[in-house]
């Protein structure tokens, strides 16, 4: 086994679904977003477990990603939430997609590959209102959707927004759903049904936003993390989330190398730390190759037999150092903890976030596949 790995726990997996289900209320779908490596935590794995736990659908960002879930035998509904062009159409099709459409373009690109693979397609219509980053304005999608009704290879399976400040931003969000409530309006006058409507993704569900809609599309609340906004200020105060939202991933390390130096001691590259007493050091096989920035510079933690332990010089690409004088006979048998629980400490992804001054979800996101995935499920998911 590596040295170093990062540990999926299923359970909290299937429980956070769960949270998120039930403060969307009864009814609502779920889309549950798998993009990015499942935010770091290993799509396959991670779409097997919701799928088999009920989602309704599935989300990625990509033709890869989605074919790599297909190719893992993953079935079901999945949405195509970003943009593509015209050599995936084809892809889209083969695969089974329901890819997102803002523009009569790519909506002539899908009909076109529908009708040569002769394979009817879902579309979801995807309204801007006000994120300004994807999407048909709100007065371009009516033509979109009538684009897709004209179509007799297409059908309009769903209608979305995303919400730019869901928690933070009341009055914006409210602008955001008006908007999208003159398209659905405008959608019943063409006699277009809008399919099934989302809007609210982590946030807004976390905000009680969106209640008219017909599903949720939640991505980093199912793997037990929180929007910037919801997150604690400092390690140990209070977030204003769910208390019930449980960590998916962990990170742990054993050591490579524990030896001692004396004081005045510089320690990495650019000898950016020097003991300042006689001190015990640790090496962990972990650095920037593994999606752990050279930011760390003397600035982060580990926990090691429960206690917290400082990371001191540079990170390199394979390795950092930890000075462990304070924490009694620590040995290459001992294991470390970048991110999650030991003993009656905890460090999470939001903390680390703070270090290096972003959001939790990147620094998952950002954990590369040169670090092992170990799933751990209550009992066999093949059973």
């Amino acid at each position: 086994m590596s040295l170093a790995w990062i540990e999926i726990d299923h359970d909290a997996l299937v429980h956070n679904l769960g949270v998120l289900r039930t403060l969307a209320g009864p009814g609502k779908a779920v889309i549950a977003v798998v993009k990015a490596n499942a935010y770091g935590h290993g799509d396959l794995e991670v779409a097997r477990t919701l799928v088999a736990a009920g989602v309704e659908r599935l989300a990625v960002a990509t033709t890869g990603e989605a074919a790599r879930l297909r190719d893992g035998d993953v079935s079901g509904p999945i949405l195509l939430l970003w943009g593509f062009d015209e050599r995936d159409a084809a892809e889209v099709v083969r695969l089974g997609l329901e890819p997102v459409v803002d523009n009569l373009a790519t909506v002539g690109r899908l009909d076109t590959a529908a009708a040569a693979a002769g394979r009817p397609l879902a579309v979801h219509l995807k309204v801007d209102t006000g994120l300004q980053r994807q999407g048909a304005t709100p007065d371009q999608a009516l033509g979109v959707a009538a684009a897709v009704g004209a179509s007799l290879w297409l059908s309009l399976a769903g209608t979305m927004t995303h919400l730019a400040a869901p928690g933070e931003d009341q009055a914006f969000t409210e602008v955001q759903l008006t908007s999208l409530g003159r398209v659905l309006d405008g959608l019943v006058d063409l006699g277009v049904s809008p399919g099934l409507v989302h809007v609210s993704a982590t946030g807004g569900v976390l905000a009680g936003i969106g209640s008219f809609a017909d599903a949720i599309r939640p991505g980093l609340g199912l793997y037990g993390l929180l929007p910037a906004w919801l997150e604690p200020p400092s390690a140990g105060a209070q977030g204003m989330g769910p208390p019930n939202l449980i960590p998916v991933l962990s990170l742990h390390a054993r050591p490579v190398r524990i030896h001692e130096v004396p004081a005045g001691t510089p320690v990495g590259y650019g000898l950016r730390w020097t003991a300042d007493r006689a001190s015990r050091l640790a090496t962990l096989p972990i650095g920037y190759g593994d999606g752990w920035p050279r930011i760390h510079v003397n600035n982060g933690l580990a926990l090691v037999q429960g206690q917290r332990v400082p990371m001191v010089g540079a990170i390199s690409m394979d390795g950092l150092v930890v000075d462990v004088t304070d924490v009694r006979e620590v040995s290459l048998d001992d294991e470390f903890v970048l991110i999650g629980r030991q003993g009656s400490d905890q460090i999470s992804a939001a903390e680390v976030a703070r270090q290096r001054r972003t959001i939790a979800y990147e620094v998952t996101t950002a954990l590369r596949s040169r670090l092992p995935r170990v799933h751990r499920y209550a009992q066999d998911p093949d059973s």
